[in-house]
């Protein structure tokens, strides 16, 4: 094309009804990336609304303007796909231009790829205009901006528009999209020096002609700052050692530390207080005792003295209270449709509600209150899946399934006679099964009864759940799972049991370490998830704790912020936040999304996971591990064991240790046990999205993967590490998924890291040759496969990685040594860099090349400058083992590891905090960790054969995502109580 009259690097298509928002946003951002300090824009995109002459004829202009477009970028959605305009600017480029040329952006609709008829699928894609059938026979460079809606998305602030942008403004400029976003960064940083230097000339002027003046002005300027400063470090410090006391104030505080200040510490506040579990907390002036969401999540109910009704959101009291209970009020339910709120309690009969008046519907049930359980008993209710009738369990009356229209009861129960009185037991819980063909009570005797719903007819037995205690006023606890297969007990012993709803046999042994209640006056308090995963349970000691349904395991740490006994939980519909009461008068709201993560492993490898790496679009994960197998699987007794940083791994009854190369043969023959059966899933693909497995890489052997990359184009994966006793890289096509070539090996016995330059051109690997301890490093072209030279490393090499413009190649080693290499010469830059007191196994450099982390054997975390090579402030301590991994943040600022002691973490690189809970999903060490491109998502790997994706959104723009959660700002009096003296200022100006 002759580029003579070219005036717009692009032109932008949409429809003004849907995307007339985003259009300038978007033209705004492309004018900005990588804009130089002496240019207006970047690149010039023409936009009609923004860019349009007064024309009376407007075709003939966006004519002109396509004719001297360079590229076409469509919006696409529904709208732009039914528009006329749009669809005749698409045709006109088809007509004159490749598709090379033609961007894609989606906001709205759908778009599918069909690969086998090389076209859209165009049953399935809304959001293109036909126009573009049968055009393209690959797929298009095309970007997902439909999630950007709000105003703090639609910046180049927040990373994963600015990733979106940058992949479009990369190809419009004809580079690499890290090599923009890098140059991008360094105009910045090269504007900001001059700005800063023409100030500093400035102020050398000032004060030559000022004289002694200006220099007076600028020390008190320099005295105020500095107290600003002392004062943001001292409100930060103030957040988090309020934590989850206040979790609403601690975030405010954070913010507010900021705001005055912008110190390091107070940014590493806000994402801590960001990180934590805690939302907030509702006062509701006495005990509460129990706790209810609607069905649509938007109310919250606590009950106790008084039932009070709260917006979830915002944690305000909505509507009136709830008054003539006559005591406390232990049971609140809502109806399945909402309308409706039950209560019950202590001397308090059941009362059903109008959830908008606030007044009863009706008669209590029952409408006598004797006085034998008035005094003593306590009742307990639950309305029936379809809303129709309740169960209430009572010391009175036994068991009774009332009619809620007609207020009949349908059936009354007895239950044993337990005392001289003759009293009946007290049936301390009572639930329906959510098919509703069936309700259980569970008794102070520690036995549950069940009852089939239309006769009335006890179905078997009693069940002995937990040891009686009839003497106990508030006794056990019962909830079924959502889809019934489960039900769970909490008795008085303290114990939690899980059963068979079918069989009534236990599922797996008692869940134990839950502090007993106190059975004067408190029931244990239980809740599944709404997907069943997760259970919780709240303890005597203010402590609730979340388990694994599935495997019984703890989920995290315990929540902690009530300073009395937790009465009740409750989980909203969609799973994501858990609500609790507790007798210190409090209500508090949690945000359970990382324990939900956590319920929710992927898990599909046969064994230990040592690898895993993000496609460079973030669609694709791959990971790679052992086979899986055991000594055991061979009948030997000969212990083979993982040690730090020499894996062993077993083979058809071989076992082969990588740190040192060393074979081992077990006792037994090889021939005496069969292999295991089926291929061994040692390398896998995984959607991103759906968090599930699409295929795995079939290896030729039982071979474990210790390192994975992806090149910078995505098209091709590299798996090293050990193939039956031979060291060896492999290359696979990610399209097709087949194997490009013949293992790379050169005769190594083992290749424990891979990397490619950034440009894709070279890969390289560090391995041992047989016999030799000196890893080799290799390096080989990318494309042909051919070997370009290797030279001994000189020790063993458990790291390496690429500097981001690729001039310099970083090693860890097992002596401890850090060393840079000139990727030109391949020779050594300075001397080895020193400080780690054991193996570095692990290596990351920033997205902007000017630091370099590592880690290993010792636990500590070291920051080096790459220019001087020297290092850079005191170490991140933390993890209580070896640090096996670490992954930057796309922006730099945030740091993630994974360590021996099983956890993740994020740190704040320039506060060098910690700003992460310890995130302890995973049983074993964990392996490998790594961010998604658009920085949104950690994924780790570990020695439990587990891959989890953790959710760091949060850290994308934390002023915003604290703000949200607290939905207010500081009020001047909390202004003047914690930062007194100074001026007041709105901590969220938008709210």
């Amino acid at each position: 094309m002759d580029e003579s009259g070219i005036r717009y690097d692009a032109f932008l298509s949409y429809s003004h009804a849907a995307d007339r928002r985003i259009a300038p946003v978007l033209r705004q951002g492309l004018h900005q990336l990588a804009r130089r300090w002496n240019q207006v824009r970047a690149l010039r995109v023409f936009q009609d609304k923004e860019s349009l002459a007064a024309n009376p004829d407007l075709w003939d202009t966006i004519d002109n303007a396509l004719r001297e477009s360079r590229f076409f970028i469509l919006l696409a959605s529904p709208e732009a796909a039914a528009s006329p305009w749009v669809g005749r600017e698409v045709e006109y480029w088809r007509q004159q231009r490749d598709q090379g040329t033609f961007l894609i952006a989606l906001t709205g609709g759908e778009i599918v790829w069909d690969e086998a008829a090389g076209d859209f699928d165009w049953a399935r894609t809304t959001a293109l205009p036909e126009s573009l059938r049968g055009w393209f026979s690959t797929e298009p460079l095309w970007v997902d901006l439909s999630w950007a809606r709000d105003e703090p998305e639609l910046s180049l602030r927040h990373s994963r528009f600015r990733f979106d942008v940058a992949t479009l403004a990369a190809a419009v400029h004809g580079t690499a999209k890290e090599e923009l976003d890098s140059e991008d960064v360094r105009r910045y940083r090269l504007a900001t020096l001059v700005r800063r230097a023409v100030a500093a000339a400035l102020t050398v002027l000032l004060i030559t002609v000022l004289g002694l003046g200006v220099r007076t002005i600028l020390l008190q300027q320099q005295t105020i700052e500095q107290g600003q400063q002392a004062l943001s470090r001292a409100v930060a410090a103030k957040s988090e050692l309020m934590g989850d006391s206040d979790p609403e104030l601690s975030r405010l505080l954070a913010l507010a530390a900021w705001r005055v200040g912008g110190t390091a510490e107070a940014e590493a506040a806000m994402s801590q207080a960001a990180a934590r579990p805690g939302i907030g907390r509702i006062v509701s002036g006495g005990s509460v005792e129990a706790v209810a969401f609607s069905p649509d999540g938007k109310i919250l109910v606590t009950g106790g003295e008084e039932v009070r009704v709260w917006d979830a959101v915002t944690r305000r009291q909505v509507g009136e209270i709830f008054t003539g209970q006559g005591g406390p009020v232990r049971t609140v339910r809502f109806s399945p449709d909402g309308e409706t709120l039950l209560t019950a309690g202590q001397g308090v009969p059941a009362q059903l509600w109008d959830i908008k008046t606030g007044r009863p519907s009706g008669e209590p049930y029952p409408k006598d209150v004797s006085a034998p359980w008035d005094l003593i008993g306590s009742i307990t209710a639950a309305f029936s899946p379809d809303g129709a009738s309740l169960v209430l369990g009572d010391a009175g009356h036994g068991v009774t399934l009332w009619d809620i229209a007609s207020h009949t009861a349908m059936h009354t129960l007895a239950t044993p006679q337990v005392d001289p009185f003759r009293r009946n037991m007290v049936s301390a819980s009572v639930a329906f099964h959510p098919s509703g063909s069936s309700f259980a009570a569970l008794g102070t005797d520690g036995a549950v009864r069940f009852w089939d719903t239309a006769t009335g007819a006890q179905v078997g037995e009693p069940l002995p759940a937990h040891p009686g205690d009839n003497a106990s006023i508030v006794g056990p606890v019962l909830v079924f799972s959502p889809d019934g297969t489960l039900f769970a007990t909490g008795g008085t012993d303290g114990t939690i049991r899980f059963w068979d709803s079918t069989t009534r046999r236990p599922v797996g042994a008692p869940i134990t370490g839950h502090t007993r209640p106190d059975r004067t006056n408190l029931a244990q308090s239980l809740a599944f998830s709404p997907d069943g995963r997760m259970f919780a349970a709240g303890s005597e000691d203010g402590m609730v704790r979340l388990w694994d349904v599935r495997t019984r395991n703890l989920l995290g740490t315990p929540l902690s912020g009530h300073t009395r006994a937790v009465t009740s939980l409750a989980f909203s519909p969609d799973g994501r936040t858990l609500a609790s009461g507790a007798q210190d008068g409090t209500a508090r709201l949690w945000n359970v999304a990382e324990h939900l993560q956590l319920a929710h492993p992927a898990i599909e490898h046969s064994g230990m996971l040592y690898a895993l790496a993000f496609s460079p679009d973030g669609k694709t994960l791959v990971t790679g591990g052992d086979n899986g197998e055991t000594a055991s699987d061979h009948g030997s007794m000969e212990v083979c064991s993982h040690d730090g940083w020499d894996v062993c791994y077993i083979d058809h009854g071989q076992a082969t240790v990588t740190g040192s190369g060393m074979t081992v043969l077990f006792y037994r023959p090889l021939d005496a046990q069969p292999p295991l059966p089926g291929p061994p899933r040692t390398l896998m693909l995984w959607d991103v999205a759906q968090r599930e497995a699409v295929t795995d890489l079939p290896t030729r052997h039982r071979t474990p993967v210790l390192a994975v990359a992806f090149s910078p184009d995505g098209a091709t994966v590299a798996a090293s590490g050990m193939n039956n006793g031979e060291g060896g890289t492999t290359l696979w096509d990610h399209a097709n998924r087949t194997p490009l070539a013949q293992p790379l090996s050169d005769e190594l016995s083992a290749v424990r890291a891979t990397a490619f330059s950034p440009d894709g051109g070279v890969l390289v690997t560090a391995g041992m040759k047989a016999g030799q301890e000196p890893t080799a490093l290799m390096f080989w072209d990318a494309k042909s496969h051919e070997l370009l030279g290797a030279f001994d490393a000189g020790d063993i090499v458990y790291a390496v990685a690429f500097s981001p413009d690729g001039s310099i190649l970083a090693t860890g080693n097992a002596q401890g040594e850090v060393r840079f290499w000139d990727t030109d010469t391949r020779q050594p830059i300075g001397e080895a860099l020193k400080g780690h007191t054991g193996p570095v196994g692990t290596l990351a450099f920033s997205p902007d090349g000017t630091q370099l982390a590592s880690a290993g054997d010792d636990g500590a975390i070291r920051l080096w400058d790459v220019a001087s090579r020297r290092l850079t402030g005191d170490p991140l301590v933390g993890h209580t083992g070896a640090v096996y991994s670490l992954a930057f943040h796309p922006d730099g600022r945030t740091l993630a590891s994974g360590g021996g002691d099983s956890s993740v973490r994020l740190w704040n690189v320039l506060a060098r905090k910690q700003i992460s809970a310890d995130h302890l999903g995973h049983r074993q060490p964990v392996r490998a960790i790594a961010f998604s491109p658009d920085g949104e998502t950690v994924a780790s790997a570990g020695e439990d054969a587990a891959i989890r994706f953790w959710d760091v959104r949060a850290a994308e723009d934390v002023p915003a995502a604290l703000c949200e959660t607290a939905r207010r700002t500081l009020t001047p009096e909390e202004w003047n109580r914690h930062l007194p003296g100074a001026d007041y200022l709105d901590v969220c100006p938008a709210r």
